[in-house]
């Protein structure tokens, strides 16, 4: 007999340690919200232009995108980018990067692919080689605003990234919380962080807020030169799901 209600008690044991060993395990797994989140881009507090960002499951993992048309006096500019990636024990690996520019000036197209496997990084159309050394931590020019979501959700206040620019050479990227503030936006008044970009000898600043209700979301990006706007990039509309995993699982 105890036999019996021993063996009876196994399937439902196991199927207990299976339960409770999946649920760890996709706790484990970083998260992010896909969303599709429209921008107006101002300068000087008039509307030059438009902007979109959105994320997007793929079958290998992620894909992130960026495009804006910016037009001021003679000046034009459109652009897209997109960031292919996949997330490995909470660090995003970027694995392709594209941007396309069109406007005042020549038309640019640039492109880079980080095969992690073989620990090669590969720059242009023709997929040429770089003669550099791998680096684990490369981000590209819009992979690390991501890696900067999942960070904050860690409870992290400071971050360094090693950042890969169009040409496939890296700078380190400083970033700091540096106050709360309740923002109004064409999307509505939201909370948020604000977050610099620490620089040394430059005339340049940087000012992004992300919104913590919004599972982080780059709410506002503000950019100026010698304390001069450049320009003001701000929230009008936003399609978020949060919490959606890589393998298509909530």
């Amino acid at each position: 007999m105890m036999t019996m209600m021993n063996n009876g008690r196994l399937p439902a044991l196991f199927i207990l340690l299976v339960t409770l060993f999946c649920t760890a395990a996709s706790a484990e797994i970083p998260a992010l919200s896909t969303f599709n989140a429209d921008y107006i881009v101002y300068r000087a507090g008039k509307k030059h232009g438009e902007a979109n960002r959105y994320l997007k499951m793929t079958k290998q993992g992620y894909q992130l995108g960026y495009s804006s048309d910016i037009s001021w006096m003679i000046f034009s500019d459109k652009r897209q980018e997109t960031s292919d990636f996949v997330i490995n024990n909470g660090q995003i690996q970027p694995l392709r990067y594209v941007l396309n520019r069109s406007g005042s000036g020549p038309n640019r197209y640039y492109e880079l692919n980080l095969n992690p496997d073989t620990k090669v990084l590969t720059e242009g159309k023709s997929r040429k080689p770089k003669a550099v050394e791998w680096q684990h931590d490369w981000q590209d020019q819009i992979s690390y605003q991501l890696q900067l979501v999942l960070d904050l959700k860690a409870g992290k206040t400071e971050f360094s990234y090693n950042v890969l620019n169009r040409n496939g050479n890296s700078k380190l990227y400083h970033y700091k919380v540096v106050a709360e503030e309740k923002l109004p936006l064409p999307y509505g008044n939201i909370n948020t962080l604000r977050i610099a970009r620490i620089e040394t000898n430059s005339d340049k600043q940087i000012y992004a807020w992300v919104a913590p209700e919004l599972d982080y979301m780059l709410v506002r990006l503000w950019r100026g030169e010698d304390n001069v706007e450049q320009f003001d990039v701000q929230l009008h509309k936003l399609d978020l799901t949060p919490q959606i995993q890589a393998n298509g699982s909530p």
